[in-house]
């Protein structure tokens, strides 16, 4: 799914949804935020718009992770997948046919080695990697889980989300509409 999407729309507001929803270009939205009473309807009106979505399940509030949250999305607010930075969410989300991403921040080697055993645990459809400005890693990141890796986070420039998908990345995520 993630092959060729391009920019990912990193949706933290209305105006950035409005913006996605509007954007030809952006095929594909991750959800940062929300709550059990709204999900449901941003996830029709993405839908609507033919687009896919993925929510960050962290952050809607009112919701419990565990398997019967995840049951809750799948069968209430039915995105395309979830994100999550937790390993047991990833593996709760996938008994529910979700498609997953686990989001990673690489501070330092100790989080690329633990990054790395959860997601050989977990076996997410996806990893993205935070800060998107490390394409190294993300060719260490490729190489060693053999998973498709989206690069996230502090953006400025096009030629920054340029590097990140040479350096094996197969999107890119922004929440800069200027960068979609």
């Amino acid at each position: 799914m993630f092959q060729n999407s391009g920019t990912i729309a990193s949706i933290h507001n209305e105006d950035g949804l409005f913006k996605a929803i509007s954007n030809e270009k952006v095929q594909i939205l991750f959800l940062m935020n929300g709550d059990l009473l709204t999900m449901a309807k941003v996830v029709n009106k993405i839908h609507d718009a033919g687009k896919k979505v993925f929510s960050h399940v962290d952050f809607i509030k009112g919701l419990n992770p565990d398997s019967t949250g995840m049951k809750f999305v799948s069968d209430v607010i039915k995105p395309d997948g979830i994100i999550s930075t937790r390993g047991n969410v990833i593996q709760n989300a996938k008994k529910y046919d979700l498609m997953t991403v686990q989001r990673l921040f690489l501070i330092d080697s100790h989080a690329l080695a633990s990054g790395v055993k959860s997601i050989h645990t977990s076996s997410p459809d996806a990893v993205e990697a935070m800060p998107g400005l490390i394409p190294r890693v993300i060719k260490e990141l490729t190489k060693q889980t053999n998973i498709p890796v989206i690069s996230g986070g502090l953006f400025k420039t096009k030629e920054e989300m340029f590097l990140a998908r040479e350096a094996g990345a197969v999107a890119v995520s922004s929440g800069n509409p200027e960068l979609w």
